[in-house]
């Protein structure tokens, strides 16, 4: 039996800003925990120890090590040595089936997680670019084991959609991709880049700040999937124009302390030729217990991060001070044995007792709220919904408001038509008829029944389903939206087309390409409507607002919003949006799919 979907309202809009890249909601914590624990207040330092041929030493004892904390000896109470090579050492199975398996893998302290980070926006198309490529490429297909997890990003990739993998020609062909676009603003890569045109006198100062966000997102996303030891690999030449020396010195502090909360090790590459290298890259690497990289030959500089990473040692201590200060404390590890090279974080800054409190407290109410995950609910396809989808939507009318119905079938059964049938519970009819597109008629306030048929070329019906709708009396209530209508325009005569079309057919599918510009349209009436200046943001599906959408105000007074969804990654997502005028609000929201 065939039903179809009906809804109030569906379609998509999005806005790719700074904001988005460190905005996402992160992945759901992996099932099996890492295998190092102790008591909660224990600080936890991984310890990579190199001879003089910078191989790992794996023979060293609890009694090798001394640690210190703002110049005080700490106790060493939790010790473990830990041989990762990459190599299997169970029967799970390698392939990544899934973003949660790649989660679980990764929560596993015998698994590596890498991320090469490749900052376009600064690094040059020719030269560098090239061989930066040339050096990924001997990485990915040499350095990295079967059970490595792998993941290449970008400044303009949110980091929830980060994917690992362990599939090694997959990453090579990822990384012939990469570009340099340092100096390149023509063509616009996303709606962001469009956005940066506008600003054209600070492009470059704008570039360095969404690089740097993407960069914190992205080691901030990794804290949340893995405890034990990470390593990024920053590919970039510099972060281009970062403000004065006192801006500088300020994200680099809070940089460094974000990556050592997240115990994450950050590499850094510079892809010129051989020269001096920024001291921000080198301090990156310096205070999070990594290297930079920057040779003619990069090859074996960059399978050294590989083999750092190969033998660690996990130590823990409880401060002895247990401080709760909100302050950066030093960490020093030593060993006994002369002439080896110690890599460990530098510190860790401690949370304030405030901090922790509003930290379990935001933990205790991060719950998406229910009209969120009842508006997403309809995203979910069951196999008698894939014929196609119904959309249902009122707005206000002349003298009775008016509702319309569009017909999207599925592109597999092209050869199928649908019935929509609407009355009133008392039995006044108000549409009987068949859909091609879409149909407008009146009807009156109140709960609609609206009786969708699925009928064959020969006029046979293959099911039906009755739904309810409610169409809002808009002329008594204070404030209300009407059904936002959404086009999907796939070429630009089609925008323009959808633009200039105030009947324009909305489009009545959830689901986008990475290719389609959206249009949104929504009204607002009701008694205080005209004093209300609504608002319009994307949300992921965590309800997590993520930008900011402009909202202008057409001729015929419905707000308006046209965007691309280029630089969205493959998920779900809301455009939410609000009015309100003194105690009275009103809310209405569109879920869509990015394929």
């Amino acid at each position: 039996m065939w039903f179809p979907r009906a809804v109030l309202a569906a379609g998509a809009a999005a806005l790719i800003a700074s904001a988005l890249l460190g905005a996402q909601a992160p992945p759901p914590a992996a099932q099996q925990q890492p295998t190092f624990r102790a008591a909660t207040n224990l600080v936890r330092v991984d310890v990579t120890v190199l001879d003089k041929h910078g191989k790992p030493l794996t023979d060293l004892t609890r009694d090798d090590f001394a640690v210190s904390e703002d110049g005080i000896p700490q106790t060493i109470e939790a010790f473990r040595f830990l041989e990762t090579d990459g190599q299997p050492t169970d029967d799970l199975s390698l392939p990544i089936r899934s973003r949660e398996h790649a989660y679980a893998e990764a929560a596993r302290d015998d698994v590596r997680v890498f991320v090469v980070f490749w900052d376009e926006y600064h690094i040059d198309q020719f030269e560098p670019a090239i061989r930066g490529r040339a050096a990924l490429t001997d990485l990915v297909l040499n350095a990295f084991g079967p059970t490595d997890l792998v993941a290449i990003t970008d400044q303009l990739t949110p980091s929830d959609a980060i994917e690992f993998t362990r599939d090694r020609r997959a990453l090579a062909e990822t990384v012939a991709k990469l570009k340099g676009r340092r100096g390149v603003y023509l063509p616009p890569r996303s709606a962001m880049e469009e956005a940066q045109l506008y600003r054209a006198g600070n492009v470059e100062g704008l570039r360095s700040q969404v690089s740097r966000s993407a960069l914190e997102a992205t080691v901030g996303f990794l804290g949340t999937i893995k405890e034990g030891r990470k390593a990024v690999l920053l590919v970039t030449e510099d972060f281009g124009p970062m403000g004065g020396p006192a801006d500088q010195a300020d994200w680099l502090r809070d940089f460094i302390r974000q990556a050592n909360q997240n115990n994450t090790a950050v590499y850094t590459f510079d892809p010129r030729s051989l020269g001096l290298m920024s001291g921000v890259l080198m301090s990156v690497s310096a205070d999070t217990g990594a290297e930079s990289v920057r040779s003619n030959a990069p090859a074996k500089r960059l399978l050294q991060m590989v083999t750092e990473n190969s033998a660690f040692y996990l130590l823990g201590y409880s401060s002895s001070r247990n401080p709760a200060d909100g302050k950066f404390h030093k960490i020093d590890v030593h060993v006994s044995r002369p002439g080896l090279e110690v890599h460990a974080r530098r510190g860790y800054f401690a949370p304030t007792l405030a901090a922790i409190a509003s930290a379990r407290a935001s933990a205790s109410t991060a719950e998406v709220p229910p009209e969120v995950t009842h508006a997403l609910s309809t995203l979910v396809v069951s196999p008698e919904e894939a014929d196609g989808d119904l959309w249902v939507g009122t707005q206000p009318g002349g003298g009775h408001p008016t509702m319309t119905v569009a017909w999207l079938p599925s592109s597999a059964r092209t050869d199928v038509s649908i019935r929509v049938r609407a009355v009133s519970p008392d039995g006044r009819l108000f549409f009987d008829r068949t859909v091609n597109g879409s149909a407008t008629f009146d009807v009156s306030p109140g709960e609609v029944d609206i009786r969708q048929t699925l009928t064959d070329t020969g006029g046979a019906s293959l099911g039906a389903r009755t739904t309810s709708v409610t169409v809002p009396d808009y002329g008594r209530v204070p404030i209300a939206f009407a059904s936002p209508r959404v086009f999907r325009a796939r070429t630009g005569i089609e925008l323009r087309d959808i633009e200039s079309n105030d009947a324009a057919v909305p489009f009545a599918g959830h689901d986008f390409e990475r290719s389609d510009r959206v249009v949104i349209r929504v009204g607002l009436a009701g008694t205080l409507a005209p004093s209300s200046a609504p608002t319009a943001r994307l949300l992921n599906k965590g309800a997590v607002a993520l930008a900011d959408l402009p909202l202008t105000r057409r001729p015929d007074g419905q707000y308006e919003t046209s965007l691309p969804i280029a630089s969205l990654a493959r998920g779900e997502y809301l455009v939410e949006f609000r009015a309100a005028s003194g105690s009275a609000h009103a809310q209405a929201l569109v879920p869509f799919r990015v394929r």
